[in-house]
């Protein structure tokens, strides 16, 4: 067997010994990885209801869901630390013949102390993007030497894949610039503006299908909540000696509580330094290299960037980096700055890689078995630099299975077939679940990912002095009446304006600080379990319901005040000034809901017909746009008589379905030239 195969065998089987130190037959859960036993938030993606904030990665979900949850999750983890190594030793093989020497790189780029925290807090498509990201810059530096289309179209595909996630993208971006300036300032010629330019065209248009949606969406995401005061919060901690030195060595995440390989080894900092002086060394050998000295001078300046950006607030250049955080609107998504580790990873396996190499030419001479036995001790440094990959993660993560009454409770919840919502306490974005086993029991609430009718949960972060940092109407209507729950004995009313029939109570963290849920005059206990309440909502009207009048109130303490005397649901309210229009009057309609975006009423309805998604003004009945009723839903008028009426979500046909097609037709182009180029060489 071929080295090359070699080394590929080694890191597969590598990687499957990480996974299958995961049991096959169970979940795995952490802070923000959550299992996907249904699919609606790859529907609402798809459908263009979620903002794709975080990048393209639409096309890996489906494409993972054919298999069950705790196969998929088992299967990305394994892709993601082969592709780590596979990609490096790729473009490592570009730099040096040596298969040790590209070895040593995939090992280090697989395993070092940035992939372990972001597999244990469950970061997986920002690794996974990690995990190509190499494999990009390699075809685009063929795009800087060959010019070719081809080049282009292979590094516009690969950087297509980093960009399932929008961070790595950012970073993939950064280390693109530094090279091209390198090589830029090099070949002191424009002609290599061109083939970049191309590829930065094609790109565009290869991933209109979610920088389009991205780009036009209408309300506000969560990069414009992002503030300075994030920079603190999310601030890489500071672990041994200084905050650059924890970052150099990879280490730094925000969050404490976290056992690394560090925490067993007296002697990590000689680890470390090794790694240090084989990525030093390389450069030292090559930086005048005539071919290879504007890459390794231009990887010393991603590492030195990577590094100071790392470090964010906590650097010496403190003050330049709020300076780009503030005017740079992508740096916002940055506040979690460890993410720039990525580049010293990136920077340590390719300089190292030559390191490596010029060791093995200084010990031609010795006696094979001193060379051996040097090359497979530096061989070891990755594997014991990050040993706690191989003992579960240090105990941290343990798979397990949802508690059974999840499941019952789920099936007791599809038995009842009408077209509702289910709202989900506590209302907490991360919380602690008793049932989770491993050492840090807080994840991010799982209630939305697992039961099969739609979920509304708390979108609340609760990070330090950062409440929440997503205002949408229902997030912000549900926190009202929640801080106003003492003055409420109608709750079930009130959360009927948004579609709520039942209402689960997990018996979590400070669930009792819900029980006002018990003394409401419209909800039902019709379930408990050992880990649940299920209420039941006396007063639902439906997803889609009619009525015949308008009335005008100043804030939702008004609301609360008219609904302990009249039934609101009998009346439309908006937020605003004006007088009563029509008289109280209701309707629930009889409708067919088509898919998400489309609802055909086949009732003839009274004056105002509300429907209870949250308000947008994508939503058009028969092509009118809604009015905010209530402050959170839609509500529109009912000029025609005419049957059957549709309720559409202008917005997945007007902007999600063309960008669909315009990739799809552009992927299609890219691979058909793929194989055109390969066919006419071989011919």
């Amino acid at each position: 067997m071929p080295n090359n195969k070699k080394n590929f065998a080694i890191t597969a089987a590598i990687a499957l010994i990480i996974v299958l130190s995961l049991s096959l037959g169970e979940y795995v859960f952490s802070l923000d990885l959550i299992p996907r036993i249904n699919h609606n938030a790859i529907l609402n993606t798809f459908y263009g209801k979620n903002i794709p904030v975080f990048g393209g990665g639409l096309p890996l979900n489906p494409i993972l869901s054919i298999f069950p949850p705790y196969i998929y999750q088992k299967i990305l983890l394994f892709l993601i630390f082969f592709f780590s190594a596979y990609s490096m030793h790729t473009l490592v093989s570009t730099i040096t013949e040596s298969k040790t020497a590209r070895l040593y790189a995939g090992l280090l780029y697989m395993l070092n102390p940035y992939t372990y925290i972001r597999t244990i807090v469950g970061h997986w498509f920002i690794l996974f993007a990690y995990s190509v990201l190499p494999l990009a810059v390699k075809y685009f530096i063929d795009v800087l030497d060959r010019k070719d289309r081809k080049s282009i179209i292979k590094a516009v595909l690969v950087t297509s894949l980093v960009a399932f996630n929008s961070h790595t993208l950012f970073i993939a971006f950064l280390t693109f610039s530094i090279i091209f300036i390198f090589k830029l300032y090099k070949e002191k010629s424009i002609s290599i503006i061109r083939p970049v330019s191309s590829a930065f065209v094609l790109f565009f248009i290869l991933n209109t299908y979610w920088l389009i949606p991205l780009i036009t969406a209408q309300r506000e995401t969560i990069l414009t909540q992002i503030s300075t005061e994030d920079l603190t919060v999310f601030a890489p901690r500071i672990e041994s000696f200084s905050a650059l030195f924890t970052l150099a060595s990879m280490h730094g995440f925000w969050r404490p509580g976290y056992i690394y390989a560090k925490d067993f080894l007296p002697f990590w900092q000689l680890l470390f330094v090794s790694i240090l002086f084989l990525a030093v060394h390389g450069f030292i050998s090559y930086y005048k290299h005539e071919k290879l000295g504007i890459y390794v001078k231009a990887f010393a300046v991603i590492w030195f960037i990577g590094l100071i950006l790392a470090a964010g607030i906590r650097s010496p250049f403190a003050e330049q980096f709020r300076f780009l955080f503030d005017h740079i609107p992508l740096m916002r998504g940055m506040r979690d700055t460890h993410k720039f580790v990525t580049m010293l990873a990136l920077s340590y396996s390719y300089l190292g890689a030559l390191g490596l190499a010029e060791i093995e030419k200084t010990l031609e001479d010795k006696k094979p078995i001193i060379k051996k036995a040097v090359i497979f001790a530096i061989l070891l440094i990755p594997l014991i630099y990050s040993f706690t990959f191989f003992n579960g993660f240090a105990g941290q993560i343990k798979p397990t299975d949802y508690p059974k009454d999840w499941y019952e409770v789920n099936e007791f919840l599809n038995g009842d077939k009408n077209d509702f919502k289910v709202l989900f306490f506590p209302w907490h974005q991360y919380m602690d679940f008793h049932w989770i086993p491993n050492k840090d029991k807080r994840i991010a609430n799982p209630a939305p990912h697992f039961f099969d009718k739609d979920v509304i949960s708390a979108k609340n972060i609760e990070v330090d002095s950062i409440y929440r940092q997503v205002y949408t109407p229902t997030q912000l209507y549900i926190d009202y009446f929640l801080k106003k729950k003492n003055e409420i004995t109608n709750f079930g009313e009130l959360v009927s304006i948004i579609g709520v029939k039942y209402i689960l109570l997990t018996k979590e963290v400070d669930y009792k600080k819900y029980f006002f849920l018990f003394n409401q005059t419209d909800l039902e206990l019709v379930l408990e379990t050992e880990n649940f309440y299920v209420f039941k909502n006396k007063h639902f009207k439906g997803s889609v319901f009619s009525v015949d009048g308008i009335g005008y109130i100043k804030n939702w303490d008004e609301l609360i005040n008219i609904s302990k005397t009249e039934d609101i649901t009998k009346r439309s309210y908006l937020i605003g000034s004006g007088k009563k229009e029509g008289d109280e009057g209701f309707k629930r309609l009889k409708y067919e809901k088509v898919s998400p975006v489309k609802y055909v009423i086949k009732d003839k309805p009274l004056k105002y017909i509300v429907f209870t998604e949250e308000y947008s003004k994508d939503w058009r009945l028969d092509g009118i746009e809604p009015v905010k009723a209530y402050g959170v839903v839609n509500v529109f008028e009912s000029e025609k008589s005419t049957l059957p009426k549709e309720i559409v979500y202008e917005r997945f046909y007007r902007i999600c379905l063309p960008s669909y097609a315009i990739s799809l037709i552009t992927f299609i182009g890219c691979i058909g030239y793929l194989f055109y180029d390969r066919k006419r060489r071989t011919e």
